[in-house]
């Protein structure tokens, strides 16, 4: 828009318009950082819980092994039932819940003369079952043929089949719980079952 001059001419009309435009350019540009700070700060929040979780999904699956502080604390987190030996100095621990009726407890650790599962690793492992009156239930396997039954110090029921001693039952006194350790190495997973207080729940 144009303004005549006293003197005839013409001039262009004062800067307030061309600074208004600017200041509105101004907060428009600056409206659009902050948004797009924001978008990009919400979105890195939601990929870091996405991943979290994957990551959770995979542990809670036996994919991703843990140590002792991160086992604890997932099931702790979880509430989750899990019984083991206690912890083995420098293992790692594969914790597998979607098995059926119960949570497996794979100890992965170095130890001379124990089996490798094939991969370079040496392990032993732990299930947690829910089993009814479990103590009367493993106590009563003991009577089948090639059954092997007792009570250990702990007052627990132990069950084992004497052709394969490598899988040993556990009926828990008082609880609903059956524990089933297993070692490829020949008596342990016994020699465990008897010790008093080795089978502890985390």
């Amino acid at each position: 828009m144009q303004d005549i001059t006293p003197e005839g001419g013409v001039h262009i009309r004062d800067n307030a318009l061309g600074e208004t435009r600017m200041r509105r350019f101004a907060l428009y540009l600056i409206t659009a950082v902050v948004f797009s700070t924001l978008a990009f700060g919400v979105g890195h929040v939601l990929g870091m819980k996405q991943k979290q979780a994957d990551t959770i999904l995979l542990i809670l699956h036996g994919r991703l092994a843990v140590n002792e502080e991160e086992l604890r604390a997932l099931v702790a987190a979880k509430g989750l039932t899990v019984y083991w030996l206690g912890p083995e100095a420098g293992a790692k621990y594969l914790l597998n819940t979607s098995i059926a009726s119960g949570i497996s407890l794979r100890v992965i650790y170095s130890s001379a003369g124990a089996e490798s599962t094939g991969a370079g690793e040496t392990y032993y492992e732990i299930g947690t079952f829910v089993a009814p009156d479990a103590f009367a239930l493993t106590q009563k396997a003991g009577s089948q043929p090639n059954g092997v039954g007792f009570v250990n110090a702990d007052g627990n029921a132990i069950y084992y089949d004497s052709r394969d001693p490598k899988n040993v039952y556990i009926g828990l006194k008082g609880v609903d719980i059956q524990v089933e350790i297993f070692d490829p190495r020949p008596e342990q997973a016994l020699a465990a079952a008897m010790l008093q207080g080795r089978i502890q729940k985390i």
